[in-house]
């Protein structure tokens, strides 16, 4: 078997094989060529490493300045962190001046098998949810059932096992693959199917699970791209009421990955070809009556009675309790659910007396419900039972508890008892329930929600919701529950990194799902569920569920709409989501425009200055896609009045931005390049605040203006090692949308400055990162800069401009606006009136210049040179260098080309 290296320092781990970097264990997200420079330094640690040699090692095909060294040095810096007391230096990265840079930890190289490396590259790649949930207790009695389970999965590639509620299906699975993983050291993927409330979840919660990213326009395709070449077992829980949209799509990938393997559970099978079924029976119980506890225990389900119930505080059993603990199991049918639920009571109860009340209650319920299948009637009367002998106020918490999809904690459970209980007798049940198995207990779930009721019992006290009539005042509780823990979240966005925010909230999606699909039908509560659709917002786009949460945000709309009296502020509000939703779903400016514009009117009739902020900026951004710059830049003037007054370092930063942003456009660079630099001088909380969330990242937005502004102002190499930086901060951030921000400014300089290498690869990067994640207006943009590009690579130069040409009389003016500084023939007459009145001013020099050399091609010399001095005019008014350049050559050519005649 081959093997790979791997470095180990501190608590760090580096793999060389595709390079990755890990703390304890855990990813630590790093660019490649940060990884790169740490490979270099780690390999050689202890020497003397000069820039050169770095540089050379990690960009062998691209000229870069050495200021990008500097910055990844600094990224790496702040991601390891300082060594600790037992690393044996003061800092892992040394600057040795005039010479380069040493690694100055003690570095332990080691080489493990590949597939061992393999499996832990597969297990990083994913997020938390891929890893097997814990298992709180041991797996009794099914020894017989793994094995036979493990015999099948090596043999066929989709296997369910299927049983009835209660059975068991679960904890088996989670055996089987642990086992699985173990043996055959594949990665192994956990997707639980129990919390969704709508077959529409089935695929994103799949591509959640396995760890692809947001906003690809094609879910399936990309979870294809993921898993294809690795092994991999999917373990698909709770399958029962999503079969109509899970069993296709387990087949489509089966059919698409070779490799792929899937283990389910499901109370009725999937019918996917090829699928072999395990019918999990529940545990066995010797039918003859036991003479001693001995042979009693040779029963599984009596194995499973006596473990639970001295883990619930039962004493020691002897003998004489082995008829009573048999008769139990018999009694409930060996269902381990129904052993469990009964087990609990057996702490503060002798086996015999309860054998007798437990038998005389499952005789009267077979009686009364002849028509259920027996052991539906088991698990019922089992439930029952175990219901009745509820206290009131455990009771009303239990049918309450109903409302939560996934885990919950203290918090939650008391606020939707409030209105009932006191605090502290909630706090009690809610114990109490856990203590009698109603509740599970799972000490392995972060961020306080360590409660949950599992799939079976949740339809149970779900029912009994109902029937007590208390459904919608408890929804409605639930609902504002959520809406405060997502305002906690909102502020948690400052707080913690993008990874430590997503692992504690990601668990409360499903929650909000249900929260607001109880509540959106209700005329009395809109204002709760639109006001819940905005709370929510960082949640959705966080974990990639940007369309779902755009068509919900429409359906908030329509409802409030429909009401007598709309709340028309909450309707604004949701007006802001609406807009930001479609940024990142391909929405169309004129829909995104009227969006702010009713939102716009929202904030000026209720004079709420934070939506009227939010508003302004919107449009600013959208008039500057629909070349409207002089509007653009009055609404980021009423930002900029609006930020001086405020105290919030987001505000102001996100001031700067706009007018960087709209100065740059309408030509005023020397405004542009200070706002753009005040706004790139950001720290990490402002970049991360939830105003921020929905936007591409404040400081690499603010480097690619001013890296773009720079190149116009003459300023060319400062200009691209700031471009340079923008690229490979924004590649480190991991964020897809400011990746394309930064690349839709920074492409046009390389293809202007004739950077080739460069502007192939950040075009090739935009195509890619635009096509894959669906960005429908940026799309366009790469397409642009390709076509541009081109123009240096084809054979037949006269042939790709004339086909361009076409292209471009159909494009909007800002698009066309760019083409022109490629190619002077990509001029038209609507662009040249256009900038006759003064519009279009961040190019309009250029326009003018390719006017003149259109002029010039036509032998009207003295129309050129008009042209030709009227774009240096411009040009120099702005402080535009590179296109005072531009047309100072083209009037130095056409005197040159006058004199020789």
């Amino acid at each position: 078997m081959s093997e790979i290296r791997r470095w180990r320092f501190g608590a760090f781990a580096l793999w060389d094989a595709e390079p990755r970097l890990e703390r304890e264990g855990q990813p630590v997200r790093l660019g490649s060529r940060a990884l790169g420079l740490l490979a270099a330094l780690v390999g050689r640690a202890g020497e003397v490493i000069s820039k050169d040699e770095l540089l050379a090692a990690v960009w062998p095909d691209t000229v870069v300045e050495e200021a990008s060294v500097r910055v990844h040095m600094s990224i790496l810096r702040k991601a390891l962190g300082p060594p600790g007391a037992q690393d044996g230096c003061l800092e892992w990265i040394a600057n040795i001046p005039l010479r380069g840079y040493r690694f100055l930890g003690r570095v332990h190289c080691e080489f493990v098998p590949s597939a061992v490396a393999a499996h832990v590259a597969h297990a990083s790649l994913g997020d938390a949810s891929c890893g097997l949930p814990a298992r709180f207790s041991s797996l009794v009695g099914r020894e017989m059932e793994v094995e036979r389970l493990l015999e099948m999965l090596a043999e066929n590639r989709l296997v369910t096992v299927a049983g009835p509620g209660g059975v068991g299906k679960t904890s088996v699975a989670i055996c089987v693959a642990g086992r699985y993983r173990a043996l055959q050291q594949a990665q192994v993927c956990f997707v639980d199917l129990a919390p969704l409330t709508s077959q529409d979840h089935v695929l994103t919660t799949m591509a959640r699970a396995i760890g692809v990213q947001g906003g690809v326009t094609d879910i399936e395709e990309t979870i294809v791209q993921r898993l294809e070449g690795r092994a991999m077992l999917l373990l698909v829980d709770n399958c029962e009421h999503v079969i109509e949209r899970l069993s296709p799509l387990l087949g489509r990938l089966l059919a698409a990955l070779p490799r792929l393997q899937v283990l389910a559970t499901s109370r009725e099978v999937l019918r996917v070809g090829g699928e072999h079924v395990f019918r999990l029976a529940p545990l066995a119980v010797q039918q003859s009556e036991p003479g001693s506890l001995t042979y009693a225990l040779r029963s599984p389900a009596v194995q499973l009675l006596v473990e639970r119930a001295l883990a619930a505080g039962a004493g020691a059993f002897d003998d004489a309790s082995s008829g009573p603990l048999t008769s139990i199991c018999k009694q409930v049918d060996g269902i381990p659910l129904a052993i469990e639920l009964v087990a609990a009571r057996l702490g503060a109860q002798p086996a015999s007396d309860l054998a007798f009340r437990l038998d005389d209650h499952m005789r009267l319920h077979s009686t009364a419900r002849r028509a259920a299948l027996p052991r539906h009637r088991t698990l019922a009367a089992t439930l029952d039972w175990s219901i009745g002998l509820l206290g009131d106020a455990e009771l009303l918490l239990f049918r309450r508890l109903s409302v939560f999809r996934a885990y919950f904690g203290i918090e939650a459970a008391l606020s939707v008892a409030a209105s009932a209980l006191d605090p502290d007798v909630a706090a009690d049940a809610l114990l109490n329930l856990a203590r009698k198995s109603l509740v599970v207990y799972d000490t392995e779930q972060v961020a306080g929600s360590p409660y949950r009721l599992l799939d079976t019992t949740r339809s149970y006290a779900h029912a009994l919701l109902e029937r007590a009539g208390e459904q919608d005042g408890v929804s409605k509780s639930h609902a504002l529950f959520m809406l405060d823990l997502m305002g906690v979240a909102t502020k948690d966005l400052a707080l913690l990194d993008a990874d430590a925010w997503t692992q504690r909230y990601r668990g409360y999606l499903d929650d909000v799902r249900a929260a607001l699909d109880a509540r959106i039908g209700h005329r009395d509560d809109m204002t709760i569920a639109g006001a819940l659709t905005v709370a929510s917002a960082p949640l959705w786009f966080r974990l990639s569920e940007v369309s779902e949460y755009r068509d919900r945000v429409r359906a908030a709309l329509e409802h409030l709409d429909a009401l007598k009296v709309p709340d028309r502020l909450t309707a604004g509000r949701l007006e802001i989501a609406l807009y930001n939703a479609l940024w990142h779903t391909g929405g169309t400016v004129p829909e995104m425009t009227l969006a702010c514009e009713r939102a716009l009117a929202c904030a000026l009739e209720f004079k709420v200055k934070t939506l009227e902020f939010q508003a302004r900026w919107g449009l600013c951004a959208l008039n500057i896609t629909r070349g409207a710059y002089t509007p653009a830049l009055q609404h980021a003037a009423i930002l900029s009045e609006f930020a001086s007054h405020s105290t919030s370092a987001v505000t102001r930063n996100l001031s700067h931005r706009m007018l960087a942003l709209a100065s740059h456009f309408c030509g005023a660079f020397v405004e542009a390049r200070a706002h753009a630099e005040a706004a790139a001088d950001v720290d990490d909380a402002t970049r991360r605040n939830h105003v921020n969330a929905f936007q591409p990242d404040a400081r690499t937005t603010a480097m690619a203006i001013l890296a773009r502004t720079l190149w116009i102002q003459g300023e060319s190499e400062l200009a691209m090692a700031t471009a340079v930086r923008c690229m490979e901060e924004a590649e480190a951030l991991g964020h897809a949308l400011s990746l394309c921000v930064a690349l839709f400014w920074i492409c046009p300089m390389a293809i202007w400055a004739s950077e080739q290498k460069a502007a192939r690869a950040w075009v090739d990067t935009m195509l890619q990162q635009t096509r894959s994640k669906g960005f429908t207006y940026w799309h366009d943009w790469a397409l642009c800069y390709d076509d541009a590009i081109k123009l240096g690579e084809v054979d037949d130069v006269g042939a790709h401009t004339d086909a361009v040409t076409a292209k471009v009389l159909a494009m909007d003016e800002p698009r066309r606006e760019m083409m022109v500084t490629f190619c002077d023939l990509w001029v038209d007459d609507d662009l040249i009136a256009r900038a006759m009145r003064g519009e279009g001013q961040w190019s309009a020099a250029e326009v003018c210049r390719a006017a003149g050399r259109r002029k010039e091609l036509r032998g009207d010399d003295a129309e050129a040179e008009t042209l030709y001095r009227r774009a240096h005019a411009l040009a120099r008014s702005q402080g535009a260098v590179a296109w005072e350049l531009r047309a100072a050559n083209a009037l130095k050519g056409l005197r040159a080309g006058a004199s020789q005649l």
